[in-house]
């Protein structure tokens, strides 16, 4: 028998079970919030929020803060973004730099004027300045992705074509 006995899996180092749904909060702040696949707001504890405000130059994306709206003081932000059958985010330029890591689904990334097939697992780092764009290309099934960021950064520009 091995010194080394974790906890059975979906028990809490106390050895009680976890909560199915409920972020666990330590004194520290730690926490855990649960998926549940296909469900539209996927994370327990984390709000469902629009990708920006209504506008012409985005179509059909949500987001989700999982770290960085909740006190944290992480040097990074990592938000889940989903986007629709059809949709697209706002083709845009910022210094910042930015990696997207693909959960969900399918879809194209633009870097410059050049289209990027993205699937399940691919993971994207887009360079500070490059004129940038995410879309889904299926008319079926949801493109979602982790977006790790700086958690001080700029404001993007809308890049027109």
């Amino acid at each position: 028998m091995s010194s080394c006995e974790l906890p059975q899996p979906g028990h809490a180092a106390s050895g009680k079970p976890d909560s199915a749904r409920s972020a666990r909060v330590t004194a520290a702040g730690s926490r855990v919030h649960r998926f549940t696949p296909g469900n539209v707001n996927a994370w327990s504890g984390v709000p469902l929020q629009d990708y920006k405000a209504a506008a012409t130059h985005h179509c059909g994306v949500t987001r989700s803060v999982l770290v960085g709206e909740h006190g944290e003081r992480t040097s990074f932000h990592v938000r889940y973004f989903e986007i629709e059958p059809g949709g697209f985010t706002t083709r845009e330029r910022h210094v910042h730099e930015h990696v997207v890591f693909v959960l969900r689904g399918s879809g194209v990334a633009l870097l410059g004027d050049t289209e990027h097939e993205l699937r399940f697992g691919d993971t994207l780092y887009i360079a500070p300045n490059e004129v940038h764009q995410l879309r889904n290309t299926s008319t079926e099934e949801s493109f979602g992705f982790l977006c790790m960021v700086d958690a001080v950064r700029d404001v993007p520009i809308p890049v027109n074509r």
